[in-house]
């Protein structure tokens, strides 16, 4: 049997198409009766999760996540989901902290209309929620960035591609998820993945250095690093490992245990280690699971000018290019903004564009002429400072489960800021996840919100709690720390009061946490409930 190639698993992919396309009108019916509550919102979850479709709050409308590959996504593919939100009326696209793209407010016939369209253009919703293994994160500038280890986006392409090809087949306990990041600063957030894979360059090899049974939520845990070093071309027997482990030794039965960080704490970490060899070890003696990846075209553009440094854009390690970053506030970009951003980028012959993990859009492969110009032309939706770069789920307006309307929070900070005339960039980014699911990650940010109710008295109040000095990182991840709760009408205060002791210290935040935890502890305890 010879290696297995992108383009076997492209070809499963196409013959999938036509199975996936077959279960839509049982899907819509399932759809009609949870309209007409013939079946509970339960009932309809279980299976609307695996078409990566969910009702949102209220129950008359629907959200789709459309399952962009690692936020790898080419212009025809961006035009088509630009034309989606034309025909449908939509105000704007979500760009996840998944890397994929979410359309909300959808009626039912238009959520099947366009689940049924994106088959036409390679983009497949099933498995994108539910049960599945979730779409694999990647660090963003991979192939572009200087000083990375090497460029992991192959691999993290074929992986997914490996996962959507068998996406009919599998029953896990509950979602799977896998990252790819291409050095040590872990854009992609291999060290708190379900499975991680960071790029490291040893005696000029290239090497994984291998992440297991982390992930945030209730109980987040950090993930467990595998004690060697790994080819690039053993990745696949290390996610097969991980998904007999888990289908072994997870919780089929209580929902809220089920993810793989709850085995690594039930066994302990010594054990859970030698559990997943014992499955390493069986996988590479029954199955052949080599590859071969495709490397990509060389590129073969560059530009004459050499212009430096430009602002809101990165240096690419090559040619003199540049790549545009494009943070509109909290993910969502609206679609008169994207229709602008495509129509500008429809002639630039190798534009590459990706999703980041922290809800942005970097155009990728542009001259210093084609940098500025983008940047101008998006001045007005582009957030520029740390703190305009946060990061926020989408909320409890339209999330079921969601406690608490993050996107409001951050407005309402934002908004505060510009009000008090402060356009200093010396906040880091904050992450504001609406409930315990931490959708923004906020377990793991240098400033975190998770939405909650808080009695305060004889009142509930909306409130959210607040983590201090988390860290995702190659070389030592760490939890935020938890403290205290603060009414969410008192947020924008705190962190301006925040702003204003960094400024006059002359201290960056990470600093600040070293010399001065002690005033930071009495700042937090002035509006702490």
């Amino acid at each position: 049997m010879g290696k297995l190639q992108e383009k076997d698993l492209d070809t499963i992919i196409n013959s999938l198409k036509e199975e996936l396309r077959k279960e839509i009108p049982g899907f819509q019916e399932k759809g009609q009766k949870f309209l007409a509550k013939e079946i509970t919102n339960a009932e309809f979850k279980g299976a609307s999760g695996g078409m990566g479709v969910y009702a949102q709050r209220g129950g008359e409308e629907f959200m789709i996540r459309l399952r962009v590959l690692s936020g790898v996504v080419d212009y025809p593919t961006l035009r088509f989901v630009y034309n989606m939100v034309k025909k449908h009326s939509l105000e704007y696209i979500h760009v996840t902290t998944r890397q994929a793209i979410q359309l909300h407010h959808l009626k039912l016939d238009q959520m099947i209309d366009i689940m049924e369209q994106s088959l036409n253009h390679n983009i497949i919703t099933r498995g994108a929620g539910g049960n599945f293994p979730r779409n694999v994160a990647l660090s963003p500038l991979s192939g572009i960035e200087p000083g990375e280890a090497f460029d992991v986006t192959p691999y993290a392409i074929f992986v997914n591609k490996y996962f959507v090809s068998r996406i009919n087949t599998y029953h896990l306990p509950r979602k799977f998820k896998v990252a790819f990041s291409n050095n040590g600063q872990d854009s992609a957030n291999a060290s708190i993945a379900d499975l991680g894979f960071l790029a490291v360059n040893k005696d000029g090899k290239e090497y994984f250095q291998v992440y297991l049974g982390g992930s945030m939520g209730p109980n987040g845990a950090i993930s467990v690093p595998f004690d060697e070093l790994i080819s690039p071309q053993d990745v696949l027997y290390h996610v097969e490992a991980m998904l007999s482990l888990f289908k072994a030794e997870g919780d089929y039965e209580n929902k809220a245990k089920a993810r793989i960080r709850y085995i690594v704490r039930r066994m302990g970490e010594e054990a859970f280690l030698e559990c997943y060899k014992a499955h390493l070890s069986s996988v590479k003696q029954s199955q052949d699971l080599s590859f071969e990846i495709n490397e990509g075209a060389k590129l073969e553009i560059s530009d004459e000018n050499q212009a430096g440094e430009i602002e809101g854009a990165i240096t690419q390690k090559q040619n003199n290019l540049y790549s545009a970053i494009i943070h509109p506030q909290g993910g969502l970009l609206y679609a008169k903004d994207l229709g602008k951003i495509l129509d500008y980028i429809e002639n630039i012959e190798a534009v590459q564009i990706r999703l980041s993990m922290e809800e942005g859009i970097i155009i990728r492969n542009l001259t210093s002429k084609q940098a500025k110009e983008i940047l101008e032309l998006t001045k007005d939706i582009r957030k520029t400072t740390r703190l305009g770069c946060s990061i926020s789920c989408i909320g409890a307006s339209i999330c079921q489960i969601g406690i608490q309307n993050s996107q409001a929070l951050l407005d309402n900070v934002l908004i505060y800021f510009d009000e008090k005339g402060f356009t200093e960039d010396i906040l880091p980014s904050i992450s504001i996840s609406g409930c315990t699911n931490s959708c923004a990650r906020h377990q793991v940010s240098e400033i975190g919100f998770q939405g909650k109710k808080k009695r305060v008295g004889e009142i509930m109040e909306d409130a959210y709690a607040l983590q201090i000095g988390g860290l995702v990182s190659g070389t030592g991840a760490k939890m935020a720390k938890e403290s205290g709760d603060l009414l969410e009408r008192d947020i924008p205060e705190f962190l301006y009061q925040l702003a204003l002791n960094l400024k006059e210290q002359k201290l960056e935040y990470s600093e600040y946490l070293e010399q001065q935890g002690e005033e930071l502890e009495q700042l937090i305890a002035k509006y702490r409930i």
